[in-house]
C-alpha cells in the first residue's frame, strides 16, 4: 500500500514480523550456537531491503531494517571470534507465494517472479557453501551494486525503466480465506 493508505496496524505488523522478530529469534537461538561454536544464521531480507519501491514503504523500511540488523549481527559475531557461527543474508525479488499476487514485473527476463522451490534451493546452497549474501535473481547483485553509489536521479530513471515504481499498481496481495 502507498504510505498514506497503509493503516498504522499494518505498518506495525510488518515491522514486527520482518524486523523485530529477528532480535527475538537471534536471542533465543544464537547463544547455543556460540557456545557450540557451530551454527548458521539466515536472515531473510529482500531486494526491497536495498532499493526503495513505490507502494511498499512499510515493507521496504522493514527489510532495510533486516539488512541493517544482519550486517550488525555479522559484525558482532566476528568480534566474538566464533568462526563456526556463519551468517547468510537472503535478498530475493518477489516470490510467488501469494503475498505479492497481482505484482507485474516489466522485465521478467531480468527480474522474474521467483518460484518458492528455487528460492529454497538457493538458500540451502548458500548455507552449505557459507555464502554471506545471496541475491535472486542474479541481476539483483547488479541492482545492489549500482544502488550503492549511483546518484538518486539516475536510480530513479533506472527504476522507471525497469517498471519498479508501477509494479504494485495491480497488487492484490494474498486473499484471506474464511
Amino acid at each position: 500500500k502507498k504510505i498514506f493508505d497503509c493503516p498504522d496496524e499494518l505498518m506495525e505488523l510488518t515491522m514486527a514480523v520482518n524486523t523485530h522478530a529477528l532480535f527475538y529469534t537471534t536471542k533465543a537461538f544464537v547463544p547455543a550456537m556460540l557456545e557450540a561454536n557451530h551454527g548458521h544464521v539466515v536472515t531473510i531480507a529482500s531486494m526491497a531491503g536495498k532499493v526503495g519501491v513505490s507502494g511498499l514503504v512499510d515493507y521496504c523500511a522493514s527489510k532495510h531494517g533486516a539488512m541493517g540488523f544482519h550486517e550488525s549481527l555479522a559484525a558482532e559475531l566476528a568480534t566474538l571470534g566464533k568462526q563456526g557461527v556463519k551468517t547468510t543474508v537472503v535478498c530475493p525479488y518477489y516470490i510467488d507465494t501469494g503475498m505479492f499476487d497481482g505484482v507485474q514485473t516489466k522485465s521478467p527476463t531480468l527480474l522474474p517472479v521467483l518460484q518458492p522451490a528455487y528460492v529454497v534451493d538457493c538458500i540451502m546452497e548458500a548455507v552449505l557453501t557459507d555464502k554471506e549474501l545471496i541475491a535472486m535473481p542474479r541481476f539483483g547483485y547488479i541492482v545492489m551494486f549500482f544502488g550503492g553509489f549511483l546518484p538518486s536521479n539516475v536510480l530513479a530513471f533506472l527504476s522507471d525503466c525497469l517498471g519498479a515504481n508501477n509494479m504494485m499498481d495491480r497488487f492484490t496481495g494474498r486473499v484471506k480465506k474464511d
